[in-house]
């Protein structure tokens, strides 16, 4: 089970934070935060600090996020979206991603990979 200080920040247009996926974190011990776009989520990254940024976004603007999350700050990033093309998985990568998974998420599978990646950053003394 995670520690209290594995934060999440979700960005995604929707509020409130709700849904099965979000339980399935909160569930594995994980604290989220969620906000609706890229200026809260920079002023969340300050005062937050969280261990892991998932976005949760389907549209161009999430690749061109991703890159600026990616450059400025030191902290894995998870993209969920639709579209299974594999040129949607590479794009995301090279934008920075970490993971690039998508809906319908299988829950258990996707709470082992969080939990994978967020112990590879940690290994690292990040």
């Amino acid at each position: 089970m995670p520690s209290v200080a594995e934060r999440i920040l979700i960005i995604k247009k929707e509020l409130p934070l709700e849904g099965e996926f979000t339980m399935a974190l909160i569930e594995a011990g994980f604290s989220l935060a969620c906000v609706p776009d890229y200026t809260e989520a920079l002023f969340s990254l300050d005062v937050l600090k969280p261990d892991m940024i998932i976005l949760n976004h389907t549209s161009e603007d999430s690749m061109e996020m991703c890159r600026q999350l990616h450059a400025a700050f030191d902290t894995p990033i998870v993209l969920l979206g639709e579209d299974s093309d594999p040129n949607t998985w590479q794009r995301a990568v090279q934008a920075g991603a970490d993971f690039y998974l998508t809906k319908p998420l299988k829950y258990g599978e996707t709470i082992a990979r969080v939990k994978a990646l967020l112990r590879r950053y940690k290994d690292k003394g990040r």
